[in-house]
């Protein structure tokens, strides 16, 4: 993981911020009602299997994305084709007819396959014409399609599945004729796969899922939140600033300098501008240099201190505060792995800090979280952890 880059923000002329910016909460209700239960980052299973796409870069999608924005569903039992014995069944019919004369081309192998709709049609043909299609399509057949794009979004079968990724996304960029108007004519499922392969989220297609035709429209053109836990239109409160501006942008829910979203909230994880109240996650504020010394706006003499460079309105908010005022609202409610999981963030924050206060916060981090890894876990105490952290800092 990134350490602060030791970047250095001279003291800039701006306006007081109307107060620390709390933690990161939950993206505000859309209206939409849905079973699902989205899991966070920690509960996704191997860091390197990403979302595909545009959560990495709206307008430059993406074979795969990263798994703090990926969505995971709980596991549906196989569905087995029967292949191995009905081929044995084929075989022996076979043999029989054939001993008794009949002709080879005469046997039944299984059910026809001329009807089945492929994604490539979906991703390449006219929107009316396959909306046609699927009018008159089982519902099982269309379920199927579905099922083979999340099979494909959650990358099982290797570098090939990427490559076909990439050729359905490229299929579906490439068309000038998906209008709004031309859009609002799909059938309902038809739109799910072509969202679903815009932006590579395969929470589109998942059957707790249910989303309004016109929002899935505007999350493909852009102008609704791609997050199904957020769905705020875009821009998100009006914002006019040049982040907000880029496609698909949301400053609810993703992260200022990677565009991505993820569930996690009450944590340090997320570092909030005490000015514009945009988002960034800890670990790109750390790689892109946006941690480092400066001095505060609040105090514009005395000993430098740890600030945070808002990348959307280039302003510096303090973090010693903030870092204090994170725990005091959420330590009460975490678990020993969450406890050592925020030591850690705010020891990566202020490693190389410089200042007395900075330091001392850095060490007792770096004490405590000894201290946790050699406790039992109904031992810890997170208000005695709490105490012990505001201690002299």
């Amino acid at each position: 993981m990134g350490t602060s880059s030791g970047a250095n923000f001279h003291h800039q002329q701006q306006p007081s911020p109307q107060g620390m910016l709390p933690p990161r909460h939950g993206p505000r209700p859309s209206g939409l009602q849905t079973s699902l239960s989205l899991a966070s980052s920690e509960q996704v299973g191997s860091p390197d299997m990403q979302e595909p796409n545009s959560n990495s870069d709206p307008g430059h999608d993406s074979a795969t994305e990263s798994a703090s924005s990926r969505d995971t569903w709980p596991a549906e039992p196989n569905q087995s084709n029967g292949g191995g014995a009905a081929g044995v069944v084929s075989k022996v019919e076979k043999e029989k007819e054939v001993a008794n004369g009949v002709s080879k081309l005469q046997v039944v192998r299984g059910p026809s396959r001329v009807g089945r709709m492929l994604l490539r049609e979906v991703a390449r043909e006219r929107v009316d014409l396959v909306a046609e299609r699927m009018k008159i399509l089982p519902e099982e057949h269309l379920e199927e399609v579905k099922n083979e794009l999340k099979s494909i979004l959650e990358g099982n079968g290797g570098p090939h599945i990427v490559e076909e990724f990439l050729y359905l996304q490229k299929l579906v960029h490439d068309r000038v004729d998906l209008t709004p108007t031309m859009l609002s004519m799909a059938h309902h499922v038809q739109l799910e796969i072509l969202v679903a392969i815009k932006t590579g989220i395969q929470a589109f297609l998942h059957p707790s899922v249910s989303i309004p035709q016109s929002r899935l429209v505007e999350v493909f053109l852009f102008k609704r939140c791609r997050n199904i836990a957020c769905q705020s239109a875009l821009p998100a409160e009006d914002c006019k600033c040049n982040i907000c501006a880029s496609r698909g942008f949301c400053n609810l829910c993703m992260c200022v300098i990677c565009s991505k979203f993820d569930f996690e909230v009450n944590t340090c994880r997320w570092i909030g501008c005490d000015f514009c109240s945009h988002w960034t996650h800890t670990d790109c504020a750390i790689h892109n240099g946006q941690i480092g010394m400066g001095q505060s706006v609040k105090r514009s003499t005395g000993h430098p201190e740890m600030l945070f460079k808002c990348r959307a309105c280039q302003r510096t908010s303090e973090l010693l505060g903030w870092v204090k005022d994170v725990f005091q609202q959420c330590a009460p409610g975490w678990d020993r792995d969450a406890l050592l999981r925020e030591l850690e963030y705010v020891c990566k924050i202020f490693r190389l800090s410089e200042d007395p206060k900075g330091r001392v916060l850095f060490r007792k981090c770096a004490e405590l979280i000894e201290r946790l890894r050699n406790t039992p876990a109904d031992a810890i105490n997170p208000r005695m952890i709490l105490q012990a952290l505001q201690e002299r800092t």
